[in-house]
């Protein structure tokens, strides 16, 4: 039988509700403060936040794009959304980011608390288990990482879901079950991992004992439609990844990611943003036998526990219901890459839940005073490693340095560190760093196509690098090695065309443009270059029609504006390069060229003040620029 709860307690009153969600807030930022000034980095965040257009405007072509596309493989537009918010107030300054993912951590952890409190009723139990989901290095990924929005934002939504839906079963409020299943469908706009939702609502039945009728299963039936709606799209999503492995290593995967998440909940040191496995998958390797036992031990356990209580087959069962959509996800194609800290965040729920039961059995009123130094002891700690993991996330180049002292056979993580030493201009330094990480790949990859992208990928930023470098032969070289391993690289053969150009080649270079538009007519940086090339040729109408497909194609691209604003001056349509140049400033403010190329057109249009507006403006972000300043001197002196 179950352990008989302990009487209903009410929620604090106000005034300490109020202190609580104060030193929660404090907390949360003495450990995550310093990591506000992190800069983004070279893992998602260039294509989710800073070099993704359809986030910088909320417009309804911006919110068509959002609500329409993955990201690109996950349906996450509430999460584009937040990011568009964040742009609106502080455009590309990462610490804004920073500052919302904090805030949804803090109001998730909150929120953990809140449950804890309905499911144990024990309040300062409570409390404890949601300072211990505030302050676990384990979820400093989800906090620490501004393309993590997805799963603190999506955690929120979850959350507030459960406690909604379970304050309409204590007040029968029809208002109370809507805002749950609200709550839900933002939650799966979010991200969809938090589709078992309807699982744990059965679960909260199992633990209460509730009798199964047609009225309990009916309420959950809204919810598992919304859960089989975006199962669905997902599924679209993820496709490539699902057919990535076969059904033998799903299954003895699976149990390796869920207990590393169990043991490092319970010793979260070494941890990564990478965790390949480069070992044969069969049980004969212990690294897959021993986890696989143990997961199977831990459903035993939980079933054996129904005879006595039935708390402890809920929590087992919340983090393995929860930790379930994420089990899948680990091969990539060319490397097992078993676990992601932040897939950890929602299902630590369930063993925090244990964790506090066991502290409210075992201390007895004369352990109190002993069992609350250890548990401060034990938050204090927490928090420290929680901070020094922050810093992993400082900048891209610390992130895959740790990475690689973990994991150094992350070749990913040295592939990024190599574009890191690169875009600073260190190009012998990320050569060695591709060189390396084709080692790797070519050592301990899973032998098929994905390895052959993979290969190929580093191959192409191995010749960018050498092209920098201004070895042209070794980077066609290279170039063509990455073909020859996959003949749909685009950015190959934009490289080659890039070489064939900067060696005077236009008609070579012509040639691999159009065939990168040919590998992948969406491939809007190939129009972009294309058009750049047919202009300097003076082939204007060719290079203006290039542009506007590069921009029917991604519409958010500032570049492809200016550059169409150039080519439309050059043939004297200037009532159409305005409207062009001012679309390239909307999307991006600061776009000195742009607002310069408009202040002459204007200028030359005698629209003199519209003119000085432009000047003007990029004196206000800049004002040191003497362009700006030459031409407003001109344009006061006449």
């Amino acid at each position: 039988m179950t352990v008989a709860p302990h009487p209903s307690t009410p929620l604090p009153s106000r005034s300490t509700r109020w202190w609580i969600i104060g030193a929660f807030f404090f907390l949360t930022f003495l450990v995550y403060g310093s990591s506000l000034t992190n800069a983004f980095v070279r893992w998602d965040d260039g294509l989710l936040i800073y070099e993704n257009p359809a986030i910088r405007s909320i417009t309804p072509q911006s919110l068509k794009t959002i609500f329409t596309t993955y990201d690109p493989e996950l349906y996450i537009p509430l999460t584009f959304l937040s990011y568009q918010l964040d742009y609106l107030v502080g455009e590309s300054n990462a610490t804004i980011y920073h500052i919302q993912n904090l805030l949804w951590h803090t109001l998730n952890a909150l929120l953990v608390a809140w449950l804890l409190q309905k499911l144990t009723k024990r309040g300062w139990l409570a409390l404890f288990g949601g300072l211990l989901f505030a302050l676990h290095p384990l979820h400093t990924e989800a906090v620490a990482w501004a393309s993590a929005r997805k799963d603190v934002l999506s955690t929120f939504f979850f959350l507030g879901s459960l406690i909604t839906y379970l304050s309409y079963r204590r007040d029968q409020k029809h208002s109370a079950y809507v805002l749950s299943l609200a709550a839900f469908l933002f939650g799966l706009l979010a991200k969809v991992t938090v589709i078992t939702l309807p699982v744990i609502l059965l679960l909260f039945d199992v633990r209460e004992r509730r009798t199964w009728d047609r009225k309990m299963l009916f309420e959950k039936l809204p919810y598992f439609a919304l859960s089989v709606l975006f199962g669905v799209i997902a599924f679209f999503g993820k496709t490539g990844v699902l057919a990535s492995s076969s059904l033998s290593e799903k299954i003895l995967m699976a149990p390796k990611s869920a207990i590393f998440y169990l043991e490092k909940l319970f010793i979260p040191i070494h941890l990564s943003v990478l965790y390949p496995f480069v070992d044969e998958v069969t049980l004969a390797h212990p690294g897959i036998l021993v986890p696989f036992l143990l997961f199977f031990a831990l459903i035993l356990i939980a079933l054996i526990s129904l005879k006595w209580t039935r708390d402890v087959f809920f929590g087992i069962a919340f983090f393995l219901i929860t930790v379930s959509p994420t089990l899948l996800n680990f091969a990539k194609g060319d490397f097992f890459y078993f676990a992601s800290d932040r897939y950890a965040y929602v299902p630590s729920i369930g063993i925090f839940f244990l964790v506090i039961l066991a502290l409210g059995r075992f201390c007895h009123e004369r352990l109190k005073p002993i069992c609350i130094v250890v548990a401060c002891v034990l938050l204090a700690a927490l928090g420290v490693l929680a901070t020094f993991q922050s810093h992993t996330w400082k900048n891209s180049e610390a992130l895959f340095t740790q990475a690689l002292a973990i994991s150094p056979d992350a070749y990913v993580a040295r592939v990024n560190l190599g574009n890191v030493q690169r875009y600073r201009g260190d190009e012998e330094q990320a050569i060695a760093s591709y060189r390396t990480a084709l080692i790797v790949i070519r050592e301990k990859g899973r032998t098929g196509p994905g390895l052959n992208r993979a290969e190929s990928k580093t191959l192409s930023n191995l010749a960018s690098a050498q092209r920098e470098q201004g070895n042209f032969a070794e980077a066609r070289s290279s170039y063509e090695e990455a073909l020859r391993l996959n003949p749909q690289n685009v950015y190959a053969l934009l490289g080659l065309g890039v070489v064939a150009g900067q060696q005077g080649n236009t008609v070579l270079s012509e040639q691999y443009y159009r065939q990168a538009i040919l590998a992948a007519p969406d491939f809007a940086p190939a129009q972009l270059n294309l058009g750049a090339l047919l202009v300097g040729l003076n082939r204007l109408e060719e290079g203006v029609a290039a542009y506007r497909t590069a921009l029917n194609l991604n519409p958010f691209f500032p570049q492809a504006h200016y550059n169409l604003g150039v080519a439309l001056t050059k043939l004297d349509r200037v009532d159409e390069a305005e409207p062009v140049y001012r679309e390239a400033i909307r999307l991006q403010p600061k776009y000195t060229a742009a607002r310069i190329n408009l202040g002459i057109l204007l200028y030359n249009s005698h629209a003199i003040d519209d003119a000085t507006a432009q000047f003007e403006a990029i004196l206000a972000y800049d004002p040191g620029n003497a362009q700006a300043r030459s031409a407003l001197q001109q344009i006061r002196g006449q």
